[in-house]
């Protein structure tokens, strides 16, 4: 069994390997480019969100949604995003729950939400599998 201090190495490893993933995806968000936000989901994948829940089996029914959501975002006003990892679990070997506090910045108030995601390593790259928005 391994002992305390290997497991603290190992957690703080996998939040670093979190908080760096979704530094990557807030970017994309940021930058409104729905193909590099698209490109950090696996397919099959599912959203649930203001739209209300979505599966995804194409990447092309993927863009076009995150597109919109973009889209939807310029129109209020977003400057940026802002997360703050409230937790992380691992589930097995490939697979994380993140639980995540979002602040957006926009021109006029700002808003915050969290986002539950759980993750899959495919091909040795997080990807997420499905996404959980609520407040």
């Amino acid at each position: 069994m391994p002992n305390a201090a290997y497991l603290g190495v190992m957690c703080r490893k996998r939040n670093s390997i979190m908080e760096d993933f979704f530094r990557k995806y807030s970017a994309a968000f940021d930058a409104f480019d729905a193909e590099a936000i698209a490109s950090l989901y696996r397919l099959p994948c599912s959203i649930a969100d203001i739209d209300g829940v979505q599966v995804f089996s194409e990447k092309t029914q993927l863009i076009k949604k995150l597109d919109a959501s973009c889209n939807t975002m310029r129109g209020f006003g977003y400057k940026r995003s802002e997360f703050r990892m409230r937790a992380h679990e691992k589930l097995g070997e490939d697979g994380v729950a993140a639980n995540i506090d979002w602040r957006i910045i926009t021109t006029g108030e700002d808003i915050d939400f969290r986002t539950l995601y759980v993750l899959h390593r495919v091909d040795g790259a997080w990807r997420i599998f499905n996404v959980n928005v609520y407040q």
